[in-house]
């Protein structure tokens, strides 16, 4: 019976700590949430890594094939890729992601997902197949030696929660900007968006979570970053802190004082 009492303390205690923290740092959805479109399901989808003008590709480019599938259909376990007709080659380590509730149309559906790196690739004109679970699609490109990408890089943010309302923004590419711009997000609404001409400082963030897009155009094409980050102040932590050893203690006192009638008792 002690340990059961104690079991009930502890979980009531974890769980308004867990909604205490959510609604004090107002916790956005993940930045897919933002997406209005529903994905083909079940299908196979092949997709650049990075925006590639006109599907031209220097000789190592990856590719990342992505296997959707309903929550009840049978599990992918292998995701087969040939170039040019060639030999099959099949590849197993998959990356898995549940969706729930996904898109306009509330639809729940898993995604396998596996990247193709292809190297020293010949120039001209090139076909990628996949295929997984009876299903297939197809992607044509062209090498061209000389086709540069514009390859954006975000060095900053890179920590995945910050403890003050200031986060810088720094980031490299290749090329000369011609375009620059970034989107800032906290839940489902747009905080900030401007142009950019190099590194900035994201200013006056309250807590939150945060979606970052970053945009970058340059003589060899147009590049984009996602990054995902948390702001909470310490302030707001040590009200949780404080709130959360307060119902422990409470809960302890509850407990004893239980356990204490029952033995006078």
């Amino acid at each position: 019976m002690k340990r059961k009492t104690a079991a009930i303390i502890a979980v009531i205690t974890v769980l308004v700590f867990a909604v205490l923290v959510v609604e004090s740092i107002n916790l956005s959805p993940p930045f897919s949430s933002f997406h209005t479109h529903t994905p083909s399901i079940p299908a196979v989808q092949i997709s650049y890594p990075v925006i590639s003008t006109g599907g031209y590709v220097n000789s190592s480019v990856e590719f990342i094939v992505t296997v959707n599938t309903f929550i009840d259909s049978s599990a992918v376990n292998s995701i087969s890729y040939s170039l040019d007709g060639g030999e099959q080659v099949n590849l197993t380590d998959l990356a898995v992601t549940t969706y729930d509730d996904y898109g306009p149309t509330k639809v729940d559906y898993k995604a396998y997902k596996a990247t193709i790196s292809l190297k020293d690739l010949s120039e001209g004109n090139h076909t990628l197949d996949a295929s997984a679970n009876g299903m297939s699609d197809s992607r044509s490109f062209v090498v061209n030696s000389n086709y540069h990408i514009t390859a954006l890089n975000v060095l900053s943010p890179s920590s995945p929660v910050y403890t003050f309302n200031e986060v810088p923004l720094k980031f490299t590419y290749t090329g000369d900007i011609t375009n620059a711009h970034y989107y800032l997000y906290r839940g489902n609404e747009l905080v900030t968006d401007s142009s950019l001409s190099g590194d900035t400082t994201l200013s006056n963030l309250p807590d939150g979570s945060y979606n970052l897009l970053v945009f970058v155009t340059t003589q060899y094409g147009q590049d984009s970053k996602m990054i995902d980050f948390l702001v909470i102040s310490p302030s707001t932590i040590a009200i949780v802190s404080a709130i959360v050893i307060l119902l422990i203690s409470i809960g302890v006192l509850v407990y004893f004082k239980k356990y204490r009638s029952k033995k006078l008792t």
